[in-house]
């Protein structure tokens, strides 16, 4: 989600954006407070009990009235490499997200539709980067696309529910990873292994992630309570530099279209009704994409100057799962969670060919903190042989690696624990320890041992 100011420079970089995107919206949305005097005064301090500043005086009350949700938060989060990968040292990032929806029921009578945004400052560094030497898993999962922006547009789409929820539609500038391979648990781990997707489907052009949308949309249907199948249709083009502020919304770079499907299964089991939730999903990418091992004439990519050889299509499959085994409170997530998934891309022109996962997320075992959470995960990934192969010529030769790696790359780990401490119901400090064998999988990189902290805040 964010990142790292470094000095001087960058915690001034920081304050004014924030400043800047308080006084536009606090400056616009004042007028809607008065709607809001004649509400129940305990049930709207209840009703924004998870905010630090509640109801903003009558502003969010008076906005919801009208049709119009709003949501402020912040996130942090630092990473000090203390041993191992390329040198000692720390980087921030950060997040700053407004994100809501718009009724167009409550505003204009149109039933079921409403209209979806989200937007964010981003700004920091990457300590994976900088100092882990990690190519391909981030130690601050906020690091991405549109940094140093002032304000990026991440989604605005459109939503129309149709046979009374049973079937919901969406359209317009959104990502694929808003809807699929998805769960809201996967962040509450700070690396990017898992936040917010197995990190080998949003490695992949055509699998659009936060905060990065693209052109598209989507069908789910829901037969039964507890189950839904869903298909969707989204553009495929180069990730950034080129749509850096989510602004440009042309359609000149797509290099083809991305069709996803996904079945999913909700049950509850035994008399503690523990929630489960099960999804298998699959897409096909048609554009053309470069080989890894292949030029154009057959040979090896070191045999020659010759660009790679273009393959056309892309396929990649999925099993995510999440099952409480023990109850700790009422909520979804108040219990012992436990987490996998399993992803599989095309190897001859992917990055990641095999990726699996594992976590156990426990919250509300301390009963006198039941909002503090432990969270324990393990990642193992293996590049693809195609990639492999050719960077085992490329050191031969003495040739330049492959996608910026440091050296052949094969399989790695990572490890990640930490304890998310519930300050206030609207902030979460989470002390972080990360490990990584063989980062971006690199035997030439040394393991490397990571000291975090996230932070949350819902203003």
């Amino acid at each position: 989600m964010v990142q790292r100011p470094t000095g001087e420079a960058n915690l001034k970089a920081i304050g004014p954006s924030r400043r800047m995107i308080a006084a536009i919206f606090c400056l616009g949305l004042m007028p809607f407070a008065a709607a809001a005097q004649d509400a129940n005064p305990q049930e709207t301090q209840a009703r924004y009990s998870d905010a630090l500043f509640g109801d903003w005086g009558g502003v969010k009350s008076g906005l919801e009235d009208a049709g119009i949700k709003l949501k402020l938060d912040y996130v942090t989060e630092t990473a000090w490499n203390v041993a191992g990968g390329l040198r000692a040292g720390a980087d921030f990032t950060h997040q700053i997200g407004i994100s809501g929806s718009v009724d167009w029921d409550r505003i204009a009578g149109i039933e079921g539709f409403s209209t979806n945004y989200v937007f964010v400052n981003r700004a920091g560094r990457n300590a994976s980067k900088d100092y882990i030497g990690d190519p391909v898993i981030q130690a601050q999962e906020v690091y991405g696309a549109g940094f140093d922006m002032a304000i990026k547009l991440v989604y605005l789409y459109g939503e129309q529910k149709l046979l009374d929820g049973r079937l919901d539609l969406a359209a317009g500038r959104l990502a694929v990873g808003a809807d699929y391979a998805a769960s809201p648990l996967y962040c509450n781990f700070m690396t990017l292994t898992i936040c917010g997707h197995p990190r080998a489907l949003t490695s992949n052009q055509g699998f659009t992630d936060w905060p990065t949308a693209s052109w598209g949309g989507r069908a789910r249907y829901t037969p039964t309570e507890d189950t839904y199948v869903m298909l969707g249709i989204y553009e495929s083009k180069p990730f950034p530099p080129g749509n850096r502020s989510g602004f440009d919304w042309s359609t000149t770079t797509a290099t083809g279209v991305v069709v996803p499907l996904e079945l999913a299964w909700s049950p509850s089991f035994g008399a503690e009704q523990l929630p489960g939730h099960y999804k298998v999903g699959a897409y096909f990418d048609d554009s053309y994409f470069p080989d890894n091992f292949h030029n154009t004439a057959g040979e090896p990519l070191t045999s020659s100057t010759l660009p790679p050889k273009k393959d056309q299509g892309r396929f990649a499959w999925w099993i995510t799962a999440d099952q409480m085994l023990l109850r700790n409170g009422p909520g979804d997530h108040n219990g012992l969670i436990l987490l996998a998934a399993y992803a599989h891309n095309t190897p001859d022109n992917s990055l990641f060919e095999d990726f699996a996962w594992v976590g156990v997320l426990d919250k509300g075992f301390w009963a006198d903190r039941p909002d503090d959470q432990f969270g324990f995960a393990v990642t193992y990934y293996k590049v693809s042989d195609s990639l492999n192969a050719i960077e085992k010529l490329q050191a031969v030769l003495n040739q330049p690696f492959s996608g910026g790696a440091l050296g052949i790359q094969s399989d790695a780990y990572v490890l990640e624990a930490n304890y998310a401490i519930a300050v206030l119901p609207s902030i979460a400090v989470q002390p972080e320890l990360e490990y990584f064998v063989r980062p971006g999988a690199q035997s030439s990189v040394r393991d490397a041992f990571v000291v975090g902290l996230k932070t949350y805040m819902n203003f």
